[in-house]
Parts: C-alpha cells; sequence; structure tokens
C-alpha cells in the first residue's frame, strides 16, 4: 500500500496529481491550486528530494502560507534513505522510516487535531502494524477514523453493500461487498486491505 492509499484509508483526504489531473491539463496550474485550497502542504523528503525542481516550490509555497496565516501548513515526511535537509533543522518532522504506522499516527492525529499527549500515550503502550492497529489505537483515544473514498469507489460500495447517513459519509457491510459478485476487484481489494 502506497502513502497516499494508506493516508486516505487512515481519514486523511490527499491531493495526488496521479488521483486527480485529467490528460491535458496544466501540472503546474492545478498544484498551484492544490496547493492553495489544501489545509496542510505535506513535504515528502526522499533521497531525491533536492533533484526534483516541484520539491522547492512547494517548500516555499508552504512557508509562504504559514508566515500568511500564522499557522502550520509544511507537514514534512522523511521517507525511503532520505538525509534530513537543513531546512528542517528547526521544523518537528513524522519519520516515516522506521516505523511507519506509529508515523501514520501521528500524522493523523496532528491533521484531525488529536493532542500530542494522548497520541504519545497511546505509541507507548501500543505499536500499530498496519492500518486495522492504527483504527484501533485511534479509538482508544477518541477518535473515531474513516476511509476516504473516491466517487466511484464510494458509488459501487453504495450500491451493493453500503448505507448512507449523510450526501458525504457512508457505512459499509465489508462481508456483502466481498460476496457480492456484482463488486469489482478493485472494490473487493480496499476492503481486503482493511480485513
Amino acid at each position: 500500500m502506497n502513502l497516499a492509499t494508506t493516508l486516505n484509508f487512515c481519514a486523511i483526504d490527499v491531493w495526488l496529481d496521479d488521483w486527480e489531473l485529467d490528460v491535458g491539463q496544466s501540472l503546474t496550474d492545478e498544484i498551484a491550486r492544490a496547493m492553495d485550497i489544501s489545509r496542510f502542504i505535506a513535504i515528502l523528503i526522499t533521497e531525491n528530494y533536492n533533484k526534483t525542481v516541484w520539491t522547492k516550490t512547494e517548500y516555499k509555497k508552504a512557508l509562504a502560507r504559514e508566515q500568511k496565516e500564522q499557522r502550520t501548513v509544511m507537514l514534512p515526511l522523511i521517507v525511503g534513505e532520505a538525509q534530513i535537509p537543513d531546512f528542517l533543522e528547526d521544523k518537528i518532522y513524522v519519520d516515516l522510516r522506521t516505523d511507519y504506522f506509529s508515523g501514520i499516527t501521528k500524522l493523523v492525529g496532528m491533521v484531525h487535531g488529536l493532542t500530542q499527549f494522548r497520541v504519545s500515550q497511546a505509541l507507548r503502550t501500543q505499536r500499530p502494524q498496519n492500518v486495522r492497529s492504527v483504527w484501533s489505537l485511534l479509538r482508544s483515544i477518541g477518535f473515531d477514523p474513516y476511509v476516504v473514498l473516491g466517487k466511484d469507489d464510494f458509488d459501487e460500495m453504495l450500491k451493493y453493500g453500503g448505507r448512507l447517513l449523510r450526501p458525504d459519509y457512508a457505512q459499509f457491510d465489508p462481508d456483502a461487498l466481498l460476496e457480492s459478485r456484482a463488486v469489482s476487484d478493485h472494490v473487493k481489494a480496499l476492503v481486503r486491505e482493511l480485513g
């Protein structure tokens, strides 16, 4: 499971160019627009961080918004064999290199306004190993996690095993989805990920 999917499975709505852009759209314009409207901008620090033009643009945009809005906008995430860049020397970051699901838990807690105290206390007694155990930990500190789905997946799940609670929120019966012959293999794979 890639990082964006993990975050969607843990109640964070991720904007990812591969998911959002159609052929012919301006990559520059759409990324700039997404960065303007997103509450947070995750900066992925990888071993290739300094090799792309976009990274400096994202970093500068996030810092400019932080100064203008007087709040945290940039969420540095360290992945892979990355070296910590100098600009992070005074920033707290989420390190996903050694304890991936604990880092995901910290990020979900921050994005959803859970106190770092509660999250860190829970992580002292539980070390999540998968999305299911992240959910369990989050529930233990008072947050009921949910999955962010694309419209196609949401509509298909709703049609074959869901109950609409609000226009953008539904409960799903995993067993009904897995047993239905009409449900796509793609949706069944999503359901199994939470299994």
